[in-house]
């Protein structure tokens, strides 16, 4: 079966050091709230993104790629998932700041599929969450 893919991108007006780090260690400032609310914190933790609450620990994304200030790439378990999907985000220099691109990948995932247009809103506001947190960092 081919793979499918849903492709976002954004501009954060911060350098790729910057968006890397406000990506990853600064995540929890950002992220979204799963629906346990205020009490999830949500961070890279060795080789995992994992959302914590006082109920235990879910595993969003296992990390399969870490190359700062570039790239991510995830095995994905997040909001959205089936299994084998992956998550690649890619920080590349632009005029006036970073270019982040998130590439979701599924297999037999078709463009005019409704799962394809929601994976890709959701995406999106990461991305503009992301976008608003690096104005409020560099401004």
């Amino acid at each position: 079966m081919p793979t499918g893919e849903v492709l976002v991108t954004g501009l954060v007006r911060a350098d790729p050091s910057v968006t890397f780090a406000a990506f990853t260690d600064d995540i929890d400032r950002w992220w979204h709230r799963p629906s346990a609310g205020r009490d999830v914190v949500v961070q890279f933790a060795g080789e995992s993104l994992v959302a914590v609450s006082p109920s235990g620990t879910d595993v969003l994304g296992a990390v399969t790629a870490w190359d700062p200030p570039h790239r991510v790439v995830l095995d994905w378990h997040g909001p959205h998932a089936e299994q084998g999907d992956s998550v690649t985000i890619v920080f590349e220099p632009e005029a006036g700041g970073t270019r982040v691109t998130v590439r979701h990948a599924r297999t037999g995932l078709p463009p005019d599929a409704v799962e394809h247009a929601i994976i890709g809103n959701w995406w999106g506001d990461v991305l503009q969450r992301l976008a608003a947190r690096g104005r409020s960092d560099v401004s």
